[in-house]
């Protein structure tokens, strides 16, 4: 199992239009939005960690997403 966190900046009137959409992309296991430097994280997981790209791309090109930080988890 593959798993990564992505951390996401939007635009701020659609944050939670965006979390919705991405709670509904496959793959996606948990989304919130959260105080700090990004505005959403989400929780991706898939069985292959080739896998894991197109998954992040989905996010990425997804409207009012303005850019992510991919951190995978390795232990």
């Amino acid at each position: 199992m593959a798993l990564v966190y992505v951390l996401m900046n939007t635009e701020p009137s659609q944050m939670e239009n965006v979390l919705k959409e991405i709670k509904e992309i496959k793959g996606v296991v948990e989304a919130y939005m959260v105080y700090g430097t990004y505005d959403i994280c989400a929780k991706v997981s898939a069985e292959l960690p080739q896998d894991l790209k197109g998954i992040v791309q989905k996010i990425r090109s997804k409207d009012n997403v303005l850019n992510t930080l991919t951190l995978m988890v390795v232990h």
